[in-house]
């Protein structure tokens, strides 16, 4: 086909069979688009790598217009950040650019970047005198910086495991750290919209908003990821008009188990008074509203 082709699987496990054969039996890129890997509401957070995966993915969606897309009825039901947030949060540095040290520090930081001192795993920085050492979020390698004044002088990517420099680049794309905004911006939209959503807010520290409020970023926060955009999009707010859908027969079925379940740990678990979740539908389509955008588009059943 002579675009986009996205095909969608019943489940994660088929999805990532899928994604590993198909590059054997076609010329054309072939993408998977990873789920969280947590269950609903779960409170703990999807592996940074997983994360990375799903933001450069985003990332090419929005700048591609062939290839194959894969990725499980789950995933496509589930409600994205909008294209403009990673449109206007997407840094490309070059060698030769005039940049202070600092100010890229800040800019990491409000990216949602961590300092460590030593950089191991995606969205880490570390500075060492005129070293910058840096793990963007969908980047197979980590890369090193070398400053000379306010210039940088060379771009390396580099071994995590013997942190050796390998070879020298020229520029690099630096995505978000996480799918949502958490600058003082981020996190203040947040905080109005948390308000407007649940009322009365508890002044306990353990409280999520309490949390969040002083730039602490819990575990499970993506849960939450509505209350930081005025509105959330879908994935086919980044399919091209003549993306061509190819759907699995059990699709239907997983679709419509997969929200109920969603349903249920959302009944079970929205009595925990520090962590008052949203409503499924803020956070995932139904099947019949995937079932309804679908009919937009050409599909192979």
């Amino acid at each position: 086909y002579d675009g986009l082709t996205v095909v969608v699987t019943p489940d994660t496990k088929s999805a990532v069979r899928l994604s590993q054969v198909l590059p054997d039996l076609t010329s054309q890129p072939v993408q998977f688009f990873p789920d969280w890997e947590t269950l609903p509401y779960d409170s703990f957070s999807p592996h940074q790598e997983i994360i990375s995966s799903r933001l450069s993915a985003l990332f090419h969606l929005q700048n591609t217009k062939k290839g194959i897309f894969v990725l499980p009825i789950s995933t496509l039901m589930q409600r994205v950040c909008p294209p403009k947030y990673l449109q206007h949060n997407v840094l490309l540095i070059k060698k030769d650019d005039r940049l202070v040290i600092e100010k890229l520090r800040l800019q990491l930081e409000s990216a949602g970047y961590r300092s460590v001192e030593q950089v191991l795993e995606h969205g880490e920085y570390a500075v060492r005198g005129s070293l910058l050492d840096l793990f963007p979020m969908g980047s197979a390698v980590p890369f090193r910086l070398d400053f000379f004044d306010d210039e940088i002088d060379s771009i390396r990517t580099f071994d995590v495991d013997t942190q050796r420099t390998l070879q020298e680049i020229d520029q690099i794309n630096l995505l978000p750290a996480h799918e949502f905004p958490t600058d003082n911006q981020g996190i203040e939209f947040f905080r109005s919209q948390f308000r407007a959503a649940f009322g009365e807010i508890r002044r306990d520290p353990e409280h999520i908003y309490q949390q969040i409020s002083k730039g602490t970023l819990a575990a499970g926060i993506e849960y939450w990821q509505p209350l930081f955009f005025e509105e959330m999009a879908t994935l086919f707010d980044y399919f091209p008009a003549n993306t061509l859908f190819i759907t699995g027969e059990q699709n239907q079925t997983q679709g419509e188990r997969f929200y109920a379940d969603a349903e249920q740990r959302f009944e079970s678990r929205r009595v925990d008074p520090m962590r008052p979740l949203l409503s499924p539908d803020k956070l995932w389509l139904r099947i019949d509203e995937v079932n309804r955008q679908l009919k937009n588009y050409p599909a192979i059943a």
